[in-house]
């Protein structure tokens, strides 16, 4: 089981990046920019779609992928059913985010704001279907969902 795990400096609460087509975009830093995947590792998989070819685009985990294999995805979350805020974060304000597929292979950020209550990732593959969350450093006390048809998972943290 391969888990690739990228830390991110997150600075705007659920932005959809724009996705990068043939070159890097103004400020890009390459490879899963933008909110859920700025300062990503740089030395694996694509950057920019124009590295992928054959109208194949580079989705948010390095791989170069058809457009019909990658989606939007929308990770939202409450704390014990309350909306996500300062207060109700204050015992976990910076979470780590983990996806999976089937095989197991995983992809994750951290650490993301637990304030947020929402994680918005465009051109993220159609083959991880789970997302954990979690304290950063405390994966068995978070909480785990799959994603719906329409790449949204909604999770209610025990913190």
């Amino acid at each position: 089981m391969a888990m690739r795990f990228a830390l991110a400096a997150v600075g705007l609460a659920a932005c959809i990046v724009e996705p990068t087509t043939g070159g890097p975009p103004p400020n890009d830093t390459g490879w899963g920019s933008g909110w859920g995947g700025s300062s990503g590792t740089s030395d694996w998989g694509c950057h920019y779609d124009s590295q992928c070819g054959g109208g194949n685009v580079c989705a948010r985990d390095g791989e170069c992928l058809s457009a019909s294999s990658v989606r939007t995805i929308h990770v939202t979350w409450t704390m014990r059913g309350q909306l996500a805020s300062d207060a109700s974060c204050s015992q976990a304000s910076q979470l780590e985010i983990t996806f999976s597929d089937a095989t197991g292979e995983q992809f994750g950020f951290a650490p993301v704001p637990c304030n947020a209550g929402k994680y918005t990732i465009d051109k993220f593959p159609t083959s991880y279907n789970a997302v954990d969350l979690s304290r950063i450093g405390d994966r068995a006390d978070g909480a785990h969902g799959t994603f719906d048809g329409t790449g949204n998972a909604a999770l209610d943290l025990p913190y």
